[in-house]
């Protein structure tokens, strides 16, 4: 796990903010699901059955809660810093198998209460009347790259002709991606700053029309969203812009940027500076060249035209440069 997908794990790790990406993302800011209402489930680990070195090749779904007894599974897929192209097909073997572990638990605890009533029951291992708990994966792309642009149901990576789609079943992903959206009310956590920031990570104009039109939370920023936004989009909050509220230290964004325009200001003068000095030496030499060439021409008795020719040629100038200078330093 590099160290985005550690931040990134991490900061899911807390149910407010669990909570509010499936809010946000699924019912577009409904307070659906409660922070107080999530109980942590194991990580769930699929086996492909494919082989590596070590044995079968894994893949593990970086966050499970489980609901008022239904199963949420968000499947941040290491929350995705890069478009996978086969996301499709991890999240329905995921999905699959997490299933069928439902199914083998139902199947054990049948063995041991001997319920079964009949030679269907037993032969499937569940009652007829039997019903799974919901998954529904939840994929977050956290690229400031641009957007998703890899396939996003299982018919985008089939090769199949109109007629036979009725009877291909079709899978389709959750995404959340921050770059199809242009506001972000919907999130009540640091995870709106957090996308915000993301989504105009490469138009620091905007994200500064953002942060103005909601520069209270900006200058409010907790711990572990300030990490996020320096980890994820490259936003850099100096510990200079902490503040404490109630006890709890804050960063302040706004300052940040702030104090980065300030020293870009600053630095672009300093620089103007040295390349108008540099530019006034240059133009000082050329100044004093062109007079020489002026002064030595009279003397020897060339004609204005010659005295222009050679203007031009010496210090590779236009017409009307070396008529300028001829003004100046002719009698």
């Amino acid at each position: 796990m590099g160290k985005k997908d550690e931040y990134q794990f991490d900061y899911l790790d807390d149910n407010r903010r669990f909570a509010d990406q499936i809010n946000g993302a699924l019912f577009k800011g409904r307070q659906v699901i409660k922070p107080e209402e999530l109980e942590p489930d194991e990580a769930q680990t699929v086996v492909t059955g494919e082989k590596t070195g070590t044995g079968s090749m894994k893949t593990v779904v970086d966050k499970v809660r489980i609901w008022k007894g239904k199963k949420l599974h968000i499947l941040a897929v290491e929350n995705q810093n890069y478009v996978d192209y086969q996301m499709v097909l991890r999240n329905m073997l995921s999905e699959s198998i997490a299933y069928r572990k439902q199914w083998k638990r139902r199947k054990q605890e049948h063995r041991e209460t001997k319920d079964l009533k009949n030679r269907n029951e037993y032969l499937s291992g569940m009652k007829k009347s039997e019903k799974f708990a919901p998954i529904i994966t939840l994929v977050v792309y956290f690229g400031t790259g641009g957007g998703w642009d890899g396939a996003k149901c299982l018919y985008d990576l089939l090769d199949i002709d109109d007629e036979l789609k009725e009877y291909v079943s079709n899978y389709r992903l959750n995404l959340y991606d921050c770059h199809e959206h242009d506001t972000f009310a919907e999130y009540k956590t640091g995870l709106r700053q957090v996308f915000e920031a993301v989504r105009y990570a490469a138009d620091k104009k905007k994200l500064k029309e953002v942060m103005e039109e909601n520069r209270e939370a900006y200058s409010r920023i907790d711990g572990d969203t300030r990490n996020m936004l320096e980890i994820v989009a490259n936003v850099r909050i100096p510990e200079k812009c902490k503040v404490m509220e109630a006890g709890e230290e804050r960063y302040d964004m706004c300052k940040a940027f702030e104090d980065m325009r300030q020293e870009g200001y600053d630095e672009g003068i300093e620089k103007g500076m040295e390349r108008g000095i540099e530019k006034g030496i240059e133009q000082g030499i050329v100044t004093g060249k062109a007079e020489g060439i002026i002064e030595t021409g009279l003397d020897v008795g060339l004609s204005k035209q010659d005295i222009l020719e050679r203007l031009q040629k010496k210090l590779d100038i236009s017409l009307q440069k070396a008529q300028e200078y001829f003004l100046r330093f002719g009698r």
